[in-house]
């Protein structure tokens, strides 16, 4: 065989098998990826369930914080006496 030949040969050959390995590796990737996935997955619904959980925590928090305004308007309208009130009359 040519010089020629021989480089094409060897070219070729080093070619076909960097292609092979790489199609490999990718292969290899996603692989990787797709058993990964649903635990990524997973993951990205657990902080999605903090965050909402979050937001009706806040909500709750903005909630307690108005039942607590109105309760102290309602007692400064209406004191309590510590008086309980039976609904029996004792005469």
């Amino acid at each position: 065989m040519s010089r020629a030949s021989k480089i094409t040969l060897g070219v070729t050959s080093l070619l076909c098998a960097a292609t092979t390995i790489g199609v490999y590796l990718f292969a290899e990737e996603e692989n990787d990826n797709l058993k990964y996935g649903p635990v990524k997955d997973a993951e990205r619904m657990q902080r999605r369930r903090e965050k909402e959980l979050n937001a009706k925590q806040q909500a709750n928090a903005r909630d307690f914080e108005a039942q607590k305004l109105l309760r102290q308007q309602l007692e400064a309208s209406q004191p309590l006496s510590g008086e309980i009130v039976e609904g029996v009359d004792s005469k």
